[in-house]
């Protein structure tokens, strides 16, 4: 048996980032760029109207507030190009996002328009009165935004939907992205049924399968639910084979130390090379973890074998298999663990003597900074417990009770 901070360290070495990947656009949304997108063009791509009105010369508004006369030489919406030139005296109706006409260098609002000739058109004449005219007002140059040549999403960028935006208007049909991390997850136990199945006697619902699906969605993975597992070495055997050809293995239950804990052996005659089994952890202690060689110098797969208690494996998860996706899907490591941050507890709570305790509870602000009140909770099958729970305090292994008040570690479990 190993310290956390020992077992988190394997995890972190094992684990290497996927080679990143070339998706469409569309399905590279949430993933990171592993490649700047580079516009293929300015944007705007030619002076164009920002106002619904009138393109006017500047020469033409020599003074602001002037009532001036033009003739309305062309209309023009959106997508219209022209090549009638505005000459002195003139003007074009034109609409929002059209190409400036030739000559033309502001925009006058329709708004702007008097005497009851807004509603000017080619051929018309329009009075327009701008008490506050600027020379080039109301019109987006080109390149404003950005020119042709220019990254405007350097590597490492989330794409969200602005950033998704952004990219198709500089014309990347095509990303370079870090890769969505495929985890195959499998629950084994002879006693589980699927959650829409009513338990017989002596049988339990599988909620560590949805509650990991979970977990890994909420890290932009992917999950690849492969069911459950009866407690027989081959049916362990058949889903063990297939989970090893995904980026990573995730098993809950059978690891521990009773006659039918087949997981350790399985793996190990499948291939998967040990790297700890057991850690000083509560709960969470039976946790194994392992690594499958891939050729050609691929980023070995890896291979967790979690507690079958759901609150045990959702602890396990946050410890070892966030970090481990984390790396894999080329995130900074900033981003690899849940944060810690110091406060004070906001009730007694008692730490076991041999091992760390991560209790799950709530958090608020006091005087003395992050309060952590635990959660009532029954120990590593509680799911009620851990429900609701915004962080984990971690109390030390020294079998005392941490009174209320007293410094404590909190990992945030809200930051999700």
């Amino acid at each position: 048996m190993i310290d956390l901070a020992t077992a988190v360290a394997l995890v972190e070495r094992s684990a290497r980032p996927l080679p990143p990947r070339r998706q469409r656009l569309l399905e590279a949304c949430g993933r990171r760029l592993a490649r700047g997108v580079v516009a293929d063009c300015d944007s705007p791509p030619w002076d164009r109207a920002m106002m619904d009105g009138f393109a006017v010369r500047d020469a033409d508004f020599a003074r602001a507030g002037e009532t001036v006369e033009l003739d309305v030489a062309v209309d023009l919406a959106a997508g219209d190009v022209t090549g009638i030139a505005i000459r002195p005296g003139t003007c074009a109706r034109i609409m929002t996002g059209a190409p400036m006409p030739p000559g033309a260098e502001a925009i006058v609002p329709v708004e702007c328009a008097v005497d009851g000739t807004a509603a000017a058109h080619a051929g018309g004449r329009v009075r327009l009165a701008d008490p506050r005219f600027r020379p080039g007002q109301h019109v987006g140059r080109r390149g404003a935004a950005f020119v042709r040549g220019q990254e405007v999403l350097a590597p490492g960028a989330a794409l969200g939907a602005a950033e998704i935006g952004l990219a198709a208007e500089a014309g990347a049909a095509h990303v370079v992205v870090a890769p969505r991390v495929r985890v195959a997850l499998v629950s084994t136990g002879s006693e589980l049924v699927p959650c829409e199945a009513v338990p017989g006697h002596g049988q339990t619902r599988n909620s560590n399968g949805p509650m990991l699906a979970a977990a890994v969605t909420l890290l932009g993975a992917e999950p690849i639910p492969l069911g459950i597992a009866a407690d027989k070495p081959e049916a362990i055997r058949a889903v063990v084979a297939q989970g090893l050809a995904a980026d990573m293995l995730v098993l809950s239950g059978g690891v521990s130390a009773g006659d039918l804990d087949l997981v350790p052996g399985i793996l190990a005659r499948c291939g998967v090379e040990q790297v700890f089994h057991k850690v000083r952890l509560k709960p969470g202690k039976p946790v194994w973890f392992g690594t499958l060689a891939r050729p050609e110098a691929a980023p070995p797969g890896l291979v967790f074998g979690l507690p079958g208690n759901p609150a045990s494996s959702l602890v396990c998860f946050e410890l070892f298999v966030r970090p481990a996706i984390m790396i894999l899907a080329g995130a900074s490591r900033e981003r690899w663990h849940l944060p810690r941050e110091r406060g004070v507890l906001g009730a007694a709570a008692k730490a076991a003597a041999d091992r760390p305790v991560y209790l799950p509870c709530r958090l608020a602000h006091g005087p003395q900074g992050l309060v952590a009140t635990p959660q009532p909770w029954t120990g590593s099958s509680d799911l009620l417990g851990l429900a609701g729970a915004e962080g984990l305090v971690a109390l030390p292994a020294d079998g005392r009770v941490h009174e209320a008040g007293e410094p404590v570690e909190i990992l945030r479990r809200d930051a999700l």
